[in-house]
């Protein structure tokens, strides 16, 4: 920069006064002098009041020749040595003194000429004061420290008179300059010796130099000969460890002004100490500031240099040094260098701290300039703690481009990164190293080439130099290597790794800058580590090669790791070039159980950042299976496949799960291990389609295909097999056979297939689980969610007994956690288990014939029983096993008890059954009472049909206090044959059934057989009939009439006289002689019937006729009869027992419909919601983001893709399941609303209004919706600027929605509860969306009161909501407003107390690479039970498992938030709990309990009894058989 300017340093020797001082000590003798001097400088030091009490004299000096004879005695004074020690203080404390006259309020005691002209004394003054500062040779600690206290004194009183004196010359400031450049020299220029003046005011002398420079630069800037002084002068000092923590100090200081006004003040600022925050005067204006910032950054030239010895040492000192010594050494070898690894260190530490400051990492600051751990990367939040805020991590949004940064960092970055590299030199002239600009001056110059030099400063010339014989140990340095200077070398690398780390989207840096890079990271990767070799740059195959190694990492390929793991994740042209180099340092570092890391970085934070490097470079081997990459420094022109490196990966991968102990790094490898299975699952899925011809259309839609979750495979693995159970072996998971990478390929089909991934990961994770990974809730959780994902793939050619052992493993696992001691139980004990039974659901119903199995099925039971009951009914097979009754119920908690329920009730009513005929959307029947009564006969059709209309034509009953009835004794109008029907809801724990059943004597297939005639015909007679004898019986014997009547027989009187004398008797007696009359007239039509019967056969009166057919039934009864309910014993139980096994219901009761509503809706699987949003780059304001979706020209053309491959698409007007929103969920609408979708929509079609998409399973459901702006928002917007953030509406409208009642009258068949259209006049004055619009503007009365189900469990859970938001800009993810958009994501089940600052976010941000990839950041996750997977944060993922991945990772945020949380009941049997609710508490008192006479009048008087069509059968239906015709 001033290599064209004269420097104004002169020699020493011509410095300080010399000639007027040479004059008077030759004039007189020494002795003479020395009293002179003494007497001179003691006089007048007693006149300035500093040794006796009382105010100084005034001084009696008032002409200038008697100033020329004093000073040049008081200078001659200041030479004296050290013995002089009085005679030195008295010179230093006159000429103080008399410097004050400099300053606004001057001493009493100086001399008036010196007041008169303070410039031209002072800079005499100043010139004598060098003297006191020149080195006096070898003296005593003592006398060194008397010196330098003086030294202090005066450095004390200069600096004061440059921070306060208004009066100095232009010339003065030069000579100060001046004197404080020579000081510098005299003590700093030497080699260093230990405990000389030089290494005592280092520090002193070089920070007044600087501040004093700085000073001068705001008030007289100096000259450029000045500036050229400085440079050569520092230059001379790099030897000196002081300088560069000087030069650190003031770039820090002058940086911090430097980016306030050039970035503003929201750039992070840079943290200095309070002492440094005043040495740059606030009168310097902002030019300044730049031109000294950038001088001052460039004083000591090529600070790679200091990596070279020989050329630091090539000084004048040195070598006078070297000439001067009693053993003549060469300059290059004097002990002090050996500092030079140090000092290189540090000032590698300030460069890589102003590269910091630059990209805006906050809290920059020289504290942490001397943490060696300062390597790890500020630009991966995944790097810091688990749960911590990840915001102080942050890049500054406004930083400058990488380019800009490495115009000024660059070439010193690159060359101290390839520092002893022996490269070939690039095309071009090579650039010097030793340059006088120190590399960097000029600013339009571009690098072109890369510098190549060798350790010492020579080409490629290696120092010869490095020991010389003869010479003592002590005074001789110790041979330096290139492994002393790896700390700033690695220093160089992290600083670069963290520019191309900070790179934008869309930002592109220059190819020369990207070449020398890759060639400094590739060096650096192999550098310190023999065995670190790259697969080209070794005959031996890969096995063999990376089994040599010791478990260390190189400092250099340690700093690479820590501030290079987003190298993979930006779109960085060709950085798959480094993917061999970058994975001979994998296998380094994450298989090794116990490695040596460099100094104090930790070994957990270097295997971190390697996972994340390796997560970032799974995919690339299936992405780019046909690309041929060139490695670095590979010059043969050999190429190597990417594909060759994925059983290299895979096997990396499992190992590293071997060893790692790290509780957030396993979870970060379980993460990439799924996303290894499923990508290799459904990449061989694409490959069959394109081998059948089929991809041509298929192909492009790749990631809408993971929303079935099933691939296939055609791989093959059965070697884990047959390993035993109690360990891994060391090469049972995939080591790679020592063979070379060409012939790796022909293995990839059985070790890296889907297949065969499959069966290690399951082998791998559930012996972690019951080993190692039992202790700790987060790994276990993830264990488990992995062991999910895999459940969900159906692969080829799977063998049933691999997914035997897995759910073998899993009740082992629960059983062993329920076995622990008591101390150990805990909430996240319980939580481990109830994942793990949800787990062993999972792989029940995506494997339904493992029930199949006798030893699976009993295993799976056990372990429920365990669950329920808390101890096993046969703990050993040879024991007898306990019944239920002896056993004591003591489950380890009630989480863990329902959780087992859960899985019974899964195992009974799901596996093989799922999804129904209904489809996946709903467990329960569609049918209900409405439904049901429209298909009967007897509807007609005309009445309007409600829901209380509809239930007062079923009869409702509740058995053993848990299933509902509701019983409809009208026959279908569908059947053509009909019988004495019924038709059965029943409600249980389990949904809601429908039933209908018939009364039949014969099977189905034997009905339609006509087994009788219309005539039968008359039987034949019997011949024998026997003898009849008619005989007339007596009632009395004959003599009675012959007995003679006596008086007693004549006392009773007549009956007639008795009629008639009372006219009562006399009415009495017509009554009984009517009813005489009517008997004998009845017995006489018996008798002459029975002469009829006993007339000759055949009569045609008593002809054999058929009996008439029965045309009414009592369905309901026979059904409850048949079943036990109303049979003499189980009536009087009922009456006896505190629970009945059947109670009646009175449906005619107010709000019965409504509590039936209720109950329907309630959901026996999780219900969860994620909302989606688009942002482009730069967005921040929420109607904008909204409005990206309204047209797919505003979105990535992968964007609708991905929407289709997380869920399928569904009407939320005819879809039963959950829609996102409680106003449209759970109910159909049989005339269809606004059932299209704009073909031209961007995501808005999936709002909610008309269309969402849903995902279920046999245990959840989860709805993705994508809001989007209504015409009222954007009318509104237009309007007026007006924010839209109406939480406080949205929660009130909702609130209405959720607590009201509806009178039953809210029918879920007529959707009276739909969301209006939306219109611009029906929501012009409201500023929200989607549902919240939708809620806010529903004004029926049903819409305002109905409540919904799910009330425990999904209200009480959904306080958190889940974006997924797709960034164009992968910075926008730090701007991203999900605060703002609160309001959009309403789903009516919040609860009343929900805010928006309360609302836990979690968010996946999704960023699409160039390459095709997709870059992954999860945000929020900063819970206990944190980090769900399987995605991670910073991980990359392919385009076909993108959907898959991102909804299972949002389905796991919610599953561990409920796992969190104490509020929650389990959400394992949410029905259940609610059927009991409901029956115990809201129905069952509206129909009490009846005693046995009751409940047989209501069932024979309670309805209608229906009507029977004509039928054949015979008329005894108590004997026939109750058969189930319809489901």
């Amino acid at each position: 920069m001033f290599s064209d300017w004269p420097s104004e340093l002169v020699p020493q020797q011509g410095w300080g006064d010399e000639a007027a001082i040479s004059a008077f000590k030759d004039a007189i003798p020494w002795t003479v002098g020395r009293d002179f001097v003494a007497g001179t400088a003691k006089h007048l030091a007693g006149s300035l009041g500093l040794t006796k009490p009382g105010p100084p004299t005034k001084s009696k000096i008032i002409h200038d020749k008697q100033l020329q004879v004093l000073m040049p005695a008081l200078g001659h004074g200041l030479s004296f040595p050290l013995s002089e020690i009085d005679i030195l203080r008295d010179c230093v404390s006159v000429y103080c003194e008399w410097l004050s006259a400099l300053l606004p309020n001057p001493k009493s005691s100086v001399p008036s000429p010196i007041l008169n002209d303070p410039n031209h004394y002072a800079r005499i003054i100043i010139n004598h004061f060098y003297y006191l500062f020149v080195p006096r040779g070898a003296q005593g600690p003592d006398v060194i420290n008397r010196q330098a206290v003086l030294c202090h004194r005066v450095l004390r009183t200069l600096q004061n008179i440059a921070q306060n004196s208004p009066y100095l010359s232009e010339d003065t400031w030069q000579t100060l300059l001046m004197f404080l450049l020579h000081i510098n020299s005299a003590l700093l220029s030497p080699p260093t010796v230990k405990g000389d003046a030089g290494e005592q005011l280092c520090e002193r002398v070089l920070s007044v130099l600087f501040e004093t420079w700085l000073l001068a630069c705001a008030r007289c800037f100096p000259p450029p000969p000045l500036w050229n002084a400085l440079r050569e002068s520092c230059q001379r000092w790099r030897h000196r460890a002081g300088l560069i923590e000087q030069w650190n100090r003031i770039n820090f200081a002058l940086t911090r002004k430097l980016i306030s006004f050039m970035y503003g003040p929201s750039f992070p600022e840079i943290s200095i100490s309070e002492d440094d925050l005043n040495i740059i005067p606030s009168n310097m204006s902002q030019d300044c500031i730049a031109q000294v910032w950038y001088r001052i950054l460039h004083i000591i030239g090529n600070p790679v240099d200091l990596s070279r010895h020989t050329v630091i040492s090539k000084t004048p000192a040195f070598l006078k040094y070297a000439i001067s010594s009693a053993l003549v050494i060469e300059p290059s070898q004097h002990p002090c260098l050996q500092m030079l690894p140090l000092i290189f260190l540090t000032a590698m530490k300030g460069i890589s701290g102003l590269v910091d400051a630059f990209l805006g990492v906050p809290n920059t600051s020289l504290d942490n300039l001397n943490q060696k751990v300062r390597q790890i990367s500020p630009l991966s939040v995944s790097l810091s703690a688990e749960g911590k805020d990840d915001g102080a991590w942050l890049l500054a949004n406004g930083r400058p481009k990488c380019n800009s940064i490495l115009h000024l960092f660059g070439p010193w970055l690159f060359e101290a990164a390839l520092i002893n590299c022996n490269l070939q030199a690039s095309l071009g002239a090579q650039h010097k190293s030793s340059d006088a600009s120190g590399g960097v001056s000029g600013g339009a110059r571009r690098p072109v080439s890369v510098s190549v030099t060798g350790f010492g400063g020579e080409v490629t010339k290696k120092n010869s130099d490095s020991s010389v014989p003869g010479d003592l140990p002590s005074e001789r340095l110790t041979t330096l290597t290139p492994q002393h200077f790896q700390g700033g070398r690695a220093e160089a690398l992290g600083a670069l790794c963290r520019i191309f780390c900070s790179k934008k989207t869309g930002e592109e840096i220059l190819p020369v800058y990207l070449a020398r890079f890759y060639i400094a990271l590739h060096q650096g990767l192999r550098e310190g580590d023999a065995a670190i070799l790259s697969p080209h740059e070794a005959s031996q195959p890969p096995p063999q090669r990376y089994h040599s190694r010791t478990g260390t990492c190189s400092e250099t390929a340690a700093s690479v790791l820590v501030n290079g793991v987003d190298l993979f994740r930006l779109d960085l042209q060709g950085v798959v070039s480094l993917v061999p180099s970058v994975l001979g340092v994998l296998e380094c570092v994450l298989p090794e159980g116990e490695l040596s890391t460099p100094l104090q970085l930790p070994v957990t934070l270097l295997r971190r950042a390697a996972t994340h490097i390796l997560l970032s470079i799974l995919p690339l081997p299936l992405h780019f299976q046909g690309l041929q990459v060139k490695e670095v420094g590979n010059n043969s022109g050999e190429r190597l496949a990417l594909s060759h490196l994925r059983p290299q990966l895979v096997n990396l991968l499992t190992n590293a799960l071997q060893v790692e102990t790290d509780p957030f790094n396993t979870q970060m490898l379980l993460g990439g291990l799924l996303f290894c299975v499923q990508d290799a699952a459904l990449c061989e899925v694409m490959d069959s389609i394109s081998q059948h011809n089929f991809s041509a259309e298929r192909d492009h839609n790749v990631m809408s295909s993971g929303a079935s979750d099933t691939v296939s495979s055609h791989g093959d693995y059965n070697s884990l097999l047959d390993e035993s159970c109690e360990a891994l072996p060391e090469a049972g998971l995939g080591q790679t056979p020592a063979t070379s990478f060409s012939s790796v390929s022909t293995t990839t089909t059985t070790l890296d297939s889907a297949h065969a991934l499959f069966v290690r990961s399951i082998y791998l994770v559930c012996h972690r689980l019951i080993s190692s990974w039992k202790s700790d809730v987060n790994v276990s959780l993830a264990g488990l969610e992995l062991l999910s994902g895999l459940a969900r793939l159906s692969i080829a050619e799977q063998d049933g007994l691999e997914c035997k052992r897995a759910v073998k493993w899993l009740c082992d696992y629960i059983a062993s956690q329920c076995s622990r001691p008591p101390r150990a139980h805990s909430k996240d004990l319980h939580s481990t288990i109830v994942a793990a039974f949800h787990c062993a659901s999972v792989w029940l119903v995506a494997h339904p014939y493992l029930l199949q199995d006798k030893e699976c099925l009993a295993t799976v039971l056990e372990v429920v029983e365990l669950g329920i009951s808390g101890s096993k009914s046969q703990v050993r097979s040879s024991d007898a096993p306990r019944l239920k009754n002896e056993k004591e119920l003591k489950p380890a908690s009630m989480r863990v008890r329902d959780a087992a329920e859960a899985l019974l009730s899964c195992v009974l009513s799901q596996v093989g059954t799922f999804p129904s005929v209904c489809g996946a959307e709903s467990l329960s029947s569609l049918l209900d009472e409405m439904t049901l009564l429209r298909h009967c006969n007897t509807w007609g059709g005309s009445d309007q049909l409600t829901r209380d209309s509809a239930a007062q034509h079923f009869r409702y009953f509740v058995a053993q206090n848990s299933i509902m009835l509701a019983l409809l004794e009208q026959p279908l109008g569908n059947h053509q044959d009909p019988q004495p029907t019924v038709t059965a809801l029943i409600r249980g724990p389990f949904g809601r059934v429908a039933w209908t059943m018939q009364l039949r004597h014969l099977p189905r297939h034997k009905s339609s057989a006509k087994l009788y005639t219309v005539n039968p015909g008359r039987p034949l007679p019997m011949n024998d009939v026997g003898i009849k004898h008619n005989v007339k019986p007596k009632y009395f014997p004959d003599s009675v009439d012959r007995i003679p009547l006596s008086k007693a027989d004549k006392s009773i009187p007549t009956l007639e006289s008795v009629i008639m004398n009372e006219e009562k008797s006399n009415t009495e007696h017509e009554k009984l002689l009517q009813i005489l009359d009517h008997q004998i007239a009845f017995e006489e039509n018996v008798q002459r019937q029975v002469e009829r019967e006993t007339s000759e056969y055949p009569d045609v009166e008593t002809e054999c006729v058929a009996p008439p057919l029965c045309h009414e039934f009592q369905t309901a009864r026979l059904l409850l009869s048949h079943f036990g309910f109303l049979s003499l014993d189980a009536l009087q139980e009922s009456v006896e027992s505190a629970v009945p096994s059947l109670v009646a219901l009175d449906n005619s009761m107010a709000g019965f419909a409504r509590d039936l509503d209720i109950l329907d809706n309630t959901n026996n699987r999780t219900l969860d919601t994620a909302h989606v949003f688009y942002v482009q780059a730069g967005q921040t304001a929420p109607l904008d983001i909204l409005s990206n979706v309204v047209s797919s020209s505003s979105v990535h053309h992968h964007f609708m893709e991905f929407l289709n491959g997380l869920g399928w698409t569904v009407n939320v007007h005819q879809h039963p399941g959950w829609t996102g929103h409680v106003s449209t969920a759970f109910a159909v609408t049989p005339q269809s609303q606004e059932g299209s979708i704009d073909s031209n929509h961007g995501g808005s079609g999936f709002s909610g209004r008309t269309h969402a998409l849903y995902w279920s399973d046999a245990l959840s459901e989860m709805a993705f919706v994508v809001p989007a702006p209504s015409e009222g928002l954007l009318a509104s917007h237009l309007s007026s600027s007006g924010n839209i953030n109406t939480v406080g509406l949205v929660l009130e409208s909702c609130d209405k929605v959720v607590s009201g009642g509806t009178g039953g009258g809210g029918s879920g068949s007529e959707r009276s509860d739909s969301l209006p259209p939306c219109d611009a006049d029906g929501e012009a004055g409201s500023s929200i969306s989607s549902h919240t619009s939708q809620t806010s503007f529903g004004q029926g009365s049903e819409n305002r009161s109905r409540k919904f189900g799910r009330q425990t469990s999904a209200m009480a859970c959904s306080d958190h909501k889940v974006y997924i938001v797709w960034l164009e800009s992968f910075d926008d993810c730090h701007t991203f407003p999900s605060l703002e958009l609160l309001p959009e994501t309403v789903t009516g089940l919040e609860s009343s107390c929900w805010k928006d600052k309360e609302a836990m976010v979690y968010i996946i941000f999704i960023h699409a690479l160039t390459n095709g990839l997709f870059r992954i950041k999860l945000q929020g996750q900063n819970a206990k039970l944190n980090m769900a997977g399987p995605l991670v944060d910073g991980q990359v993922v392919s385009r076909r498992v993108l959907g898959t991945l991102v909804r299972q990772t949002a389905l796991n945020m919610c599953r561990r938030r409920r796992l969190e949380s104490d509020s929650i009941s389990t959400e394992t049997i949410p029905r259940s709990g609610s059927v009991i609710t409901h029956f115990s508490v809201v129905i069952t008192p509206r129909g009490s309990r009846r005693d046995s006479a009751k409940l047989h009048q209501h069932l024979l008087a309670a309805a209608p009894l229906p009507h029977i069509p004509d039928t054949p059968n015979p008329s005894t239906p108590e004997a026939g058989i109750l058969t189930i015709i319809t489901h």
